[in-house]
């Protein structure tokens, strides 16, 4: 019901005059009395098929005049013990169901009844509710989860398909039926306006008109029985649906999702089983949220963990040359040598110093000098194992940590080391070489002796004649 009850109507109606212009679906009707049980406020024009008095008798009697007392009775019983409805029998020929359910709610100074039959099958809802649940709660991502909830509302409804249409599928909807799963749009304008269930029985039935007398009516609130939004009503109408149910289902992204589920054929599900079917979605969203929130906590770690590997490769980067700097290369000499300490075995040292450097920068600048340092780590870099750790020790110097090597191999990696840069080109310096020093540890060995040994070496190969490899001597 677009407007029925949201908005008051100050008008006068009674039996002679036309009605208020608001109208339901004839499967049921709807009654409206103040909170006091003094007088029937609001009835719809079909009231006389449910309970043998006409809409225009009704209209200001006192509820029990209408329902009869002992429903009048449990009728204030379930709104105490706060139920959503109650069954009471039809008692009327015009009501093929012999039963029927009554929805109770409080709207502002009145209660409003939702009155529709209810059918004689018999469903085993709580077990059926406990079974889906199980499988919904059990759902690992959103596509799953959305899959299961589209099974379970097709399975316990019956209609022909049921389609999920969330902005998690970019405005579109997952549909579930007999053309199995695939994407379908939806009118995105009547969204806001569905945030209760809506049943739609027969779009071919024509409405039944409601009645009120003077006075402000119910406030705003939910109503099972209104009419479908005009825009939605044409857009099933396009599918060939006489039937639909729409159950909004909050929680599982931003913004609202909606499940549609429709038939070709006149359908009406009774109160009982579309309660157990809003359970089912309110528990989907609920699932859905958490795994949102899962998978959003996930990507908020993935980008803690990148940034924080970010900035530790920052920490222990020297930016000039891309290859450890001297804080980092020092934690590496002491944990190497206190392992090769432990474990009896050899660790060696090469410390490098490139030839002729201020000259390049004297001559060339310092932005050319940049680049000679960075394309002697460059070469050195290729000429060791994924075990050795190059790093810039200051300045023009580098030091190379060897674990597992004896003197006689470190000297080899030195000459190596030596060769490819002398080997290499660097615009528009061209020839650059360097001189190196090798050291080897020695029982009770500390990084500050091993470095100073290695420097005494590379000095060594400087007086030599720069471009070669000197080693620690026998004694030191």
């Amino acid at each position: 019901m677009p407007d029925s009850l949201d908005k008051e109507l100050d008008a006068s109606i009674c039996p002679s005059v036309p009605p208020i212009g608001d109208a339901l679906q004839p499967h049921g009707c709807l009654i409206a009395f103040d909170s006091d049980w003094q007088s029937v406020r609001l009835v719809s024009a079909n009231l006389s098929c449910f309970f043998g008095v006409s809409a225009s008798e009704a209209l200001g009697r006192r509820p029990e005049q209408v329902l009869g007392a002992d429903t009048a009775t449990a009728l204030a019983r379930t709104l105490a013990i706060g139920a959503p409805g109650m069954t009471i029998p039809s008692g009327q020929a015009d009501v093929a169901s012999r039963h029927l359910y009554v929805s109770t709610r409080v709207s502002g100074q009145h209660v409003v009844m939702e009155v529709e039959p209810l059918t004689t099958e018999s469903h085993d809802l709580p077990g059926l509710g406990h079974a889906w649940s199980t499988r919904l709660a059990r759902a690992g991502n959103l596509h799953e989860l959305h899959a299961q909830l589209l099974r379970a509302l097709q399975a316990l409804s019956g209609f022909e398909s049921c389609t999920l249409h969330s902005h998690e599928y970019g405005g579109d909807g997952m549909r579930r039926g007999q053309e199995g799963m695939r994407l379908e749009p939806f009118p995105s304008t009547v969204e806001h306006r569905i945030g209760t269930p809506l049943m739609l029985v027969d779009s071919r039935a024509k409405p039944v008109e409601l009645l009120a007398i003077p006075g402000p009516l119910p406030a705003p609130s939910p109503c099972s029985l209104r009419l479908p939004p005009p825009r939605l009503g044409g857009w099933l109408k396009g599918r060939q649906a006489r039937a639909a149910l729409i159950l909004a289902l909050h929680g599982t992204t931003p913004g609202q999702s909606l499940v549609v589920c429709r038939d070709r054929q006149p359908r009406h599900l009774p109160p009982p089983l579309r309660h157990l079917l809003q359970q089912l979605v309110q528990l989907a969203a609920l699932r859905g949220a958490l795994l949102h929130e899962k998978r959003e906590t996930k990507h908020r770690y993935r980008l803690l963990h990148e940034r924080n590997t970010k900035l530790q490769w920052l920490a222990y980067t020297d930016p000039l040359t891309q290859v450890a700097n001297r804080h980092r290369i020092e934690q590496v000499l002491e944990a190497e040598l206190t392992l090769a300490s432990r474990n009896g075995k050899h660790m060696t040292l090469l410390l490098f110093d490139v030839d002729h450097f201020k000259p390049i920068n004297d001559t060339y600048g310092h932005e050319v000098g940049d680049r000679v340092l960075h394309q002697v780590a460059r070469v050195a870099q290729t000429q060791l194992r994924k075990s050795d750790y190059l790093g810039r020790w200051g300045g023009e110097e580098f030091i190379v940590v060897v674990p597992g090597c004896d003197l006689a191999r470190a000297q080899e990696l030195a000459w190596r080391l030596c060769q490819a840069l002398a080997g290499s080109t660097i615009e528009p310096v061209g020839q650059v070489t360097a001189s190196f020093g090798v050291a080897v540890s020695q029982p009770g060995d500390t990084s500050r002796k091993l470095v100073q040994r290695a420097d005494r070496a590379m000095y060594r190969a400087k007086r030599a004649g720069r471009a070669c490899v000197r080693t620690q001597e026998i004694d030191e």
